[in-house]
C-alpha cells in the first residue's frame, strides 16, 4: 500500500492508494486560521494523517502531488500559495518517516494516473490539462511524457495579472478559480464554489448576464485549446481537476466555437475530448506512480 497526497491551492487530499484504487480518503479545505501559518500547519496536518494510516496499513511509499515548479524536491515557484515556496516536503516528512517519499508537480501526477489507468490509456499522443485553482498541462508523444507549461501561455496581450507574475495567461482566464471569481463578482458574494458553482452555471444559462460570463470563458478556453492542438496535434485531450465535473456546461460550446471560428490550422486535427476518469483523485493516484 502507498499513501498519495495532493496539495492544492485551496485544499489538501490524502488517501491510501492500491494500484488505481483509493482507500480511506480525506480532504481538508484550508480555512483562514490554517492559512495564517500554512507551511507549519500543512506539515503538522500531513504528519498526523500519515501516522493515523500507518496504524492500520503497511505503507511502502509516500507520493506527493503539488502545484508549482520543483527543483531537487524544493518548491521553487507556487503561484497559488507563495508561502510554500522554498519548502522541501521530502526532507520535511523524512524527519518523521523512514520510507521512500517522492514529490512531483500536480499535472504530471494527474496525467500519469489518467495515462496509465484512465481516460488517456488508449492514446499514444495526447495532452492532459489539470484545471482547478490553476491550470497545469503535460503532453504524451508516442507515450513519452513531456513536461509542458500550457497554463502560462499568453492568450491575451497585457491581460489579467496571473499568479505567476505574467499577464494574460491561459490560467488567468480559464481556471475554475477564474470563472468562480466572475460568478462571485456578478452575485456580489465570495461563497459560490464547488458543486454550487457548477449548478449555478448549468441552471442559469438562459440568464443574459450569466450567458455572457459563460460565453467569454468558452471563447478564451477555445483559444487556449486551439493553440495546444496546433502545437501538439494530439489524438485526444484529457481534462482533470475540478473542470472534469463541468463537461455539461462547457465542452460542446468549446468544440462548436473552435469549429465555427476556424481556430485550427488543420480542421481535421480536432482531437477527442475526454473527461478525467479519476476526477480530483487523479493527483493522489498519480503521486504514487513515480
Amino acid at each position: 500500500m502507498k499513501i498519495g497526497i495532493d496539495i492544492g491551492g485551496s485544499h489538501v487530499g490524502i488517501a491510501i492508494v492500491d494500484g488505481n484504487r483509493i482507500i480511506n480518503k480525506k480532504e481538508y479545505e484550508y480555512d483562514k486560521e490554517f492559512r495564517k501559518n500554512i507551511k507549519e500547519n500543512l506539515i503538522k496536518y500531513l504528519v498526523l494523517e500519515i501516522l493515523e494510516r500507518m496504524k492500520i496499513y503497511q505503507i511502502e511509499k509516500i507520493g506527493i502531488s503539488i502545484a508549482g515548479r520543483l527543483e531537487n524536491n524544493v518548491l521553487k515557484i507556487c503561484p497559488n500559495i507563495h508561502e510554500l515556496e522554498g519548502v522541501n516536503f521530502v526532507s520535511e516528512l523524512s524527519k518523521y518517516f523512514n520510507i521512500p517519499i517522492v514529490v512531483n508537480k500536480d499535472s504530471f501526477c494527474a496525467a500519469k494516473a489518467e495515462k496509465e489507468y484512465g481516460c488517456l490509456n488508449t492514446y499514444k499522443t495526447c495532452v492532459f490539462l489539470c484545471i482547478g485553482t490553476g491550470i497545469g498541462g503535460v503532453s504524451f508523444r508516442d507515450n513519452f511524457l513531456h513536461r509542458d507549461g500550457f497554463g502560462h501561455m499568453i492568450i491575451k496581450q497585457d491581460g489579467r495579472k496571473c499568479g505567476c507574475g505574467k499577464k494574460g495567461c491561459f490560467e488567468a482566464y480559464c481556471s475554475i478559480r477564474a470563472i468562480r471569481n466572475e460568478v462571485n463578482n456578478y452575485l456580489k458574494t465570495e461563497k459560490v464554489q464547488g458543486k454550487e458553482l457548477h449548478d449555478f452555471l448549468l441552471n442559469n444559462q438562459d440568464n443574459l448576464e450569466v450567458k455572457e460570463i459563460i460565453d467569454k470563458y468558452v471563447k478564451n478556453f477555445a483559444i487556449g485549446i486551439s493553440n495546444i492542438i496546433d502545437i501538439v496535434l494530439p489524438e485526444a485531450i484529457g481534462f482533470g481537476g475540478s473542470f472534469s465535473y463541468y463537461e455539461d456546461v462547457f465542452m460542446e460550446k468549446v468544440k462548436k466555437y473552435i469549429i465555427e471560428n476556424d481556430l485550427l490550422v488543420d480542421k481535421n486535427s480536432m482531437p477527442m475530448f475526454e473527461m478525467g476518469y479519476f476526477k480530483n483523485d487523479a493527483g493522489i493516484i498519480g503521486a504514487t506512480l513515480f
